[in-house]
């Protein structure tokens, strides 16, 4: 954890009043105290909205924990580029309809390759340009996404103080992670046709 001496007077008095890992309410980030590991110490894990974001060595983000981006119930993320960012109930909702469809109707991995999108250097140039317009798709993200999480995050976070720092704990007591609440939001962006559940 960064020194007192090296944050803002706003970011130390954060850093006193929350003492467990809480969902910044204006902007969804979790952020507060946590242990990377079972025996490592207490670190910080910052949201955007600090005036000095904890950066941690040696890691691709410094960040355990996120809202899953389906649902916002569950959480996801990690420390590489190599996590997921939607949970595990969203995942295994998507791989269904992946199946049932032939495709996946999003792409929860933060790296591309987690994604089966990649580029190898003896791949023909035809099959070549078509895999790079797939990675620069991949690149500029899910336009469904982000128009859902303007909507979705804002009306489940109107149930709280919109100035506040809510536990991450109380927020998945109010609306718990399940695989019927993955199948409501990807039912909710996708549309009521699509094929949610495997074959009986």
């Amino acid at each position: 954890m960064a020194h007192d001496n090296q944050l803002s007077p706003t970011d130390a008095a954060l850093r006193q009043r929350l003492t467990e890992l809480s969902v910044q309410i204006p902007c969804g980030g979790i952020r507060g105290p946590l242990q990377r590991n079972a025996y490592g110490p207490t670190v910080w894990q910052s949201c955007r909205c600090e005036d000095r974001p904890e950066v941690w060595p040696d890691v691709d983000v410094s960040r355990v924990a996120d809202l899953c981006i389906v649902c916002f119930r569950g959480t996801a993320g990690g420390i590489t580029r190599w996590s997921w960012l939607a949970c595990e109930d969203c995942r295994e909702v998507n791989n269904t309809i992946g199946r049932n469809w032939g495709v996946k109707p999003f792409r929860p991995g933060r790296h591309s390759l987690m994604n089966g999108i990649g580029v190898r250097g003896s791949t023909p140039p035809e099959i070549r340009a078509e895999a790079l317009a797939r990675l620069a798709e991949f690149a500029r993200g899910d336009s469904r996404l982000r128009g859902w999480n303007d909507i979705e995050y804002a009306r489940l976070a109107a149930r709280f103080d919109p100035l506040s720092d809510v536990p991450l704990r109380v927020w998945q007591q109010e609306y718990p992670p399940s695989r019927d609440a993955s199948r409501d939001a990807l039912t909710r962006i996708i549309g009521p046709d699509v094929p949610l559940r495997g074959p009986r």
